[in-house]
């Protein structure tokens, strides 16, 4: 297919289209031809944002108390053995795709680490003694489900610590919402695409909840042999939030859409920093000398660009596996798995 645009300087200029059509089984390597916004806008009714926050107590022991993880793990009173508790808390927020939604109950997939947290942390007072400075117990989780104007929880319903995915799932009153469960949770619209087809340079939309906030951007494969059963990586912008984002790429031209992985982390680094007590710092003005506690901190320093995807074969796998089980607790994920034309 060919279309002429005319120059304002009557010079002429020759657009030539993709010589595919949908659906040829060639996935694109530049930028689609044609209005993607509608379609987009589609998938993103399918995805939706969570947070995972986890409650933790932390117990302190003397420099020279011998205290160990038996015992610990025997004691009746844990804070009969501490020199001081502290409360504590950790918040995870990601992306969950809706795969699921029969008889008001919602299933989606997520990555596993967005919704899991130790339940149990051991800090020993010196490397290779087995005597403890501290341990930090997990007393609560809660899970959140946002999609305006309803909040609400889930619960995990099947995970794969392997493959860093998770099925998640709520019973949702429709009583709360404005619009039908159907409407607020519409399954995701795109079959399965086919990883081992990708090609460096293949094109992808990614659309996820980074920060909080619904987006839309875009990548393009970067690398294809680190074993597409699993991952690849693409060159896509990453933020705290777009784990579980969706991954799509066009096969042919819009609007042939494929579902080929979900967003899984970035690459970072670490970098530590001396910080002072926050409470006492905010009575000091800046550039005048500090003489309070100094604590040492940790950031991660993300490296954007680098976006390491989970493909949609694992995906298939992790939820083939557990259909059954998904299947006893009233979730129905056999359609998804089957082949759309």
């Amino acid at each position: 297919m060919m279309a002429v645009f005319m120059c304002s300087s009557s010079c002429t200029r020759t657009v030539v289209y993709l010589n595919q059509e949908p659906g040829t089984g060639e996935y694109l390597t530049g930028y689609p031809i044609g209005n993607a916004a509608p379609h987009l806008e589609e998938m993103l009714g399918s995805v939706k944002r969570i947070t995972s926050t986890s409650y933790y107590e932390t117990y302190l022991f003397d420099e020279d108390s011998r205290v160990m993880p038996s015992d610990v793990e025997t004691a009746v009173s844990i804070e009969s053995l501490a020199s001081a508790v502290v409360e504590n808390h950790t918040t995870s927020s990601g992306t969950a795709i809706v795969i699921h939604n029969r008889n008001n109950m919602v299933g989606m997939i997520t990555t596993r680490h967005v919704i899991t947290s130790p339940d149990t942390l051991y800090d020993y007072r010196e490397e290779g003694r087995p005597y403890l400075q501290s341990v930090t117990i997990k007393k609560n989780q809660i899970n959140w489900l946002f999609d305006a104007p309803y909040i609400g929880n889930f619960e995990v319903l099947a995970d794969d610590e392997f493959a860093d995915l998770a099925v998640i799932g709520t019973k949702v009153d429709p009583d709360e919402l404005d619009l039908s469960v159907r409407e607020q949770f519409p399954v995701f619209p795109y079959p399965f695409g086919r990883p081992d087809d990708l090609q460096i340079g293949t094109f992808t939309y990614n659309l996820g909840y980074p920060r909080g906030y619904p987006m839309v951007t875009t990548g393009i494969v970067s690398q294809t042999d680190r074993g597409r059963n699993r991952y690849f990586v693409t060159d896509a912008l990453f933020n705290p939030g777009f784990s579980g984002g969706v991954v799509m790429a066009v096969n042919g031209g819009i609007p042939a859409f494929e579902w080929i992985g979900l967003a899984r982390s970035t690459s970072a680094s670490r970098e530590w920093f001396v910080v002072p007590d926050e409470d006492d710092a905010s009575e000091y003005i800046a550039r005048r000398p500090y003489h309070g506690d100094l604590f040492l901190d940790q950031k991660a320093l993300i490296h954007y660009g680098i976006t390491h995807v989970i493909s949609s074969n694992r995906i298939k796998n992790m939820l083939s596996e557990n259909a059954v089980h998904l299947m006893a607790q009233g979730y129905n994920i056999v359609p998804l798995l089957q082949d759309r034309d």
